[in-house]
C-alpha cells in the first residue's frame, strides 16, 4: 500500500513475455494497473520477507530465553501498572 506523499520513483524491469502477459492479465482481472499489481506483490513480498527474518529470530533466541533466567527476571513487571 502506498502512503500519502511517499516519494515514489520509476523502476524498469525486464522481464520475459510470459511473465508480462500473466501479469497484465492477472492485474486486469483484479482491476488494477500493472504498475499496481507489480507493486502490491513486492509490498507483500516484503511484508513476508520481513516476518521471515523475525521468525528466524525468534527460533535462534527463543533457546536463550529458556535457559537464562535473568532474560526473564522482569517479565513478571511487565504487567504492572506503575501508574
Amino acid at each position: 500500500m502506498v502512503v500519502a506523499r511517499e516519494k515514489t520513483r520509476r523502476l524498469n524491469v525486464v522481464i520475459n513475455e510470459s511473465l508480462i502477459e500473466w501479469a497484465s492479465s492477472t492485474a486486469e482481472n483484479r482491476g488494477m494497473t500493472v504498475s499496481a499489481f507489480v507493486r502490491h506483490a513486492l509490498e507483500v513480498e516484503c511484508r513476508r520477507s520481513q516476518d521471515e527474518a523475525i521468525a528466524q529470530a525468534v527460533d535462534v533466541l527463543a533457546p536463550l530465553y529458556a535457559e537464562g533466567t535473568e532474560l526473564t527476571a522482569f517479565s513478571a513487571l511487565d504487567a504492572d501498572d506503575f501508574a
